[in-house]
């Protein structure tokens, strides 16, 4: 396979995932309501909306719809302070924590699937390559085209584990 070849398998292959929808239904259980409520969930169920914010990178006020939208489905509760009602807490509550532990359990089944359907070689394989792809999109094509002199590159050897 020649190189316009190879350019052209990489584009229709990610058309593919996007058009069919391969990875649609976990990708929707990783955006917005689920990962604020995770990120909850992990910090002992209380934080603060800035510092989800923060974490999320998105804005106060996308953390603001975001939390509007939990508290409809009572998934958190919002706890002013006595003395400054504009510092909030977030509370997760008890059916919050149960739908992150179904989140949890459905993509623990779904990691197991595909680890039991492509094996734990090609499992191991497919996670070192898309992390390539995530720092190649992350950092752009001109530093992992080698411009950057900080990243390590494929013709420095990886350190194995021992």
């Amino acid at each position: 396979m020649n190189r316009n070849d190879l350019l052209d398998n990489i584009i229709s292959t990610f058309a593919m995932i996007n058009r069919d929808g391969a990875f649609q239904s976990l990708q929707k259980k990783l955006k917005g309501e689920n990962v604020l409520l995770a990120r909850l969930f992990e910090t002992g169920g209380k934080s603060t909306p800035g510092a989800l914010a923060d974490f999320l990178d998105i804005t106060a006020s996308r953390v603001t719809a975001i939390l509007h939208a939990l508290e409809k489905k009572e998934l958190v509760s919002r706890v002013s302070n006595g003395t400054d009602r504009r510092k909030v807490t977030v509370e997760i509550t008890e059916k919050g924590k149960k739908a992150v532990e179904g989140l949890k359990t459905e993509a623990l089944h779904r990691s197991q699937v595909i680890i039991d359907r492509i094996g734990e070689n090609d499992t191991h394989e497919f996670l070192r390559i898309m992390n390539k792809i995530i720092e190649i999109e992350k950092y752009g094509c001109e530093k992992a085209e080698g411009k950057d002199t900080d990243r390590k590159t494929d013709s420095q050897p990886e350190k194995e584990e021992v």
